[in-house]
């Protein structure tokens, strides 16, 4: 996949079974991560998240586009943070934001960091808007003065300064980032650039602030496609280490 930037995918070899185990259990108590477990956990996630995809479609994980998968990664995550009593929230950009843009799922989640309450936005699938054939300016179309279509998401991204872009290639590379306002506007402003309709991209300020975002993630009511059941029958469930490991010495 060619792509804006030069940025691969994080690949997790190696997993300490035993680490994730234990860091399921404390999220499964409700007790508090420190920051290296929770970083170690969320790369754990995304990385078998998009093993699980890449599996099922027969690609290579560091080739594969991701495209059209996203509703799939949200509900795998959602239906494992579920088992382990993660609060989460399925996000859809169209509801979210504006339903002009366009669509997308991910997920709100939330984590007890050293006793704070710590959010983050979880978007393995994230990496599919940067393929540098769909964010030329030759993917604008315009009919009769109507903007009908946007390039993706990397179009706009070259646009931004050095700060959000390394933001934006964090969250290509990583699949998550914490909630925050800087965080939040780089992301939503992407999206909202896509807007279609009458537009003229030339003075339009298509922006919001961070907090808007924030309260619009966390105000939104998405659903999820696939439940843990069906999740299973199509092989594409992210099962708890720690619920095995306790099978097993029953």
């Amino acid at each position: 996949m060619n792509q804006v930037f030069n940025v691969q995918i994080n690949i997790m070899e190696n997993v300490d079974l035993d680490i994730i185990s234990n860091i399921e259990r404390k999220c499964l108590d409700g007790d508090g991560l420190s920051p290296n477990e929770l970083d170690y956990y969320l790369n754990y996630v995304v990385y078998q998240t998009r093993l699980l995809l890449s599996f099922k479609k027969n690609e290579n994980i560091n080739d594969y586009k991701f495209n059209f998968m996203c509703d799939t990664a949200q509900s795998i995550i959602a239906r494992y943070f579920e088992s382990l009593n993660i609060i989460c929230r399925p996000v859809e950009t169209q509801k979210a934001i504006t339903s002009d843009i366009l669509g997308h799922s991910f997920l709100i989640a939330e984590f007890n960091v050293n006793g704070e309450v710590k959010k983050y936005i979880v978007d393995p699938t994230y990496n599919q808007f940067f393929d540098i054939d769909r964010c030329s300016e030759s993917n604008f179309k315009v009919i009769n003065g109507i903007v009908v279509k946007t390039p993706d998401l990397g179009y706009f991204a070259l646009k931004e300064d050095e700060d959000k872009q390394m933001i934006i290639k964090n969250l290509i590379k990583c699949g998550f980032m914490e909630l925050n306002l800087e965080n939040a506007k780089t992301y939503g402003d992407l999206f909202y650039k896509t807007k279609t309709g009458n537009i003229n991209y030339l003075n339009a300020k298509l922006e919001m602030s961070g907090l808007v975002y924030i309260k619009s993630f966390e105000k939104s009511v998405g659903n999820l496609s696939y439940t843990s059941e069906e999740l299973s029958e199509m092989g594409m469930s992210l099962e708890p280490v720690y619920k095995e490991i306790l099978k097993k010495t029953v």
